[in-house]
């Protein structure tokens, strides 16, 4: 009997690890289909599934590949090897962040947060510092009587607004957003602001379930990485390798760079209980990753460095 319950509560806790961390978009589990409520905030009238940002960065052209640093730690801002170069060239410098976002309406009360807005740099006078979208896909999803329905949402619900010279924000809208659906949104933005990190908000203002930050860093860009240091968080550091490609798309062999790669994750985190702004996101009053370049660069404007509150979800 005591086996049968050992097995048994190896079972459960593998079904939460999996429901919390299904990253197949498109396929939510029964697990998440079936979701009423939250143990640990039973009041909420959304949820946030699962959250994740990875970000990546494209080298071409003036980089030597010196060698490769040593393993540190993340508490200590212990990197790989060789500091900030003094020959950094913006252009030469550009980065991808991939997001996914998978939401659940718990409640009719719930449904403000079937909205999005993500805020991207879009400098008015030099074009080549904008922040460019690619494969954004924003899908509505119903289960009806044990069959799941999918909705692509419009892009007349997607709208583009200037806040300053500086940022834009893309409006999300999804309409018809009943309790029992799932939102996800996936996207791709290009940055070319190369030593500028957006932060990744790991709280919200309902709980989430998981959320993830990964961040392959080249090792000539050294930043500090803050990170909450609680139970809920967990970080990780590791060695990983990117390329220089030749700007000129010759037959050139790309060189091979380090990068520090570091993953924050947290789970089970409850919501905030107040309003989400920068004072207490900065202040980490608020769970986030935040980043700052040790030497800093002159790529942007400083005044338009930022920061800002990347991706907003709920209204």
């Amino acid at each position: 009997m005591k086996q049968h319950f050992v097995l048994l509560s190896l079972f459960c806790a593998i079904a939460l690890s999996s429901f919390a961390q299904n990253p197949k978009f498109g396929k939510p589990t029964n697990e998440e289909w079936e979701l009423k409520s939250v143990s640990f905030a039973p009041e909420a009238d959304a949820v946030v599934l699962y959250k994740s940002v990875d970000v990546t960065y494209k080298l071409s052209g003036g980089f030597e590949a010196l060698g490769s640093g040593g393993e540190g730690s993340l508490d200590d801002n212990t990197m790989a090897s060789f500091g900030t170069s003094k020959f950094i060239s913006p252009e030469n410098i550009s980065m991808l962040y991939d997001v996914k976002v998978r939401v659940k309406v718990l409640k009719d009360s719930g449904t403000a947060f079937g909205a999005i807005d993500i805020i991207t740099f879009s400098d008015d006078e030099n074009m080549d510092l904008r922040d460019e979208f690619y494969e954004m896909n924003v899908t509505l999803l119903r289960r009806i009587d044990g069959k799941v329905k999918k909705k692509r949402v419009a892009a007349s619900c997607i709208k583009d607004e200037r806040i300053d010279n500086h940022y834009s924000i893309r409006h999300i809208r999804v309409p018809d957003v009943k309790a029992g659906d799932i939102v996800e949104c996936q996207y791709q933005l290009f940055s070319s602001r190369g030593t500028y990190i957006y932060d990744t908000q790991l709280q919200e203002s309902i709980p989430v379930l998981y959320s993830k930050c990964r961040m392959e860093i080249p090792y000539i860009l050294q930043f500090n990485v803050n990170r909450p240091i609680i139970s809920n968080v967990t970080a990780s550091t590791a060695l990983g390798n990117t390329y220089i490609v030749s700007p000129n798309n010759d037959k050139q062999v790309p060189r091979k760079v380090v990068c520090n790669v570091y993953t924050i994750e947290a789970r089970d985190l409850p919501p905030y209980a107040g309003e989400i702004n920068l004072n207490n996101l900065s202040s980490g009053e608020v769970h986030c990753v935040r980043t700052q370049l040790k030497e800093k660069r002159y790529d942007v404007k400083p005044e338009a460095s930022g920061p800002v509150r990347h991706l907003v979800i709920g209204r």
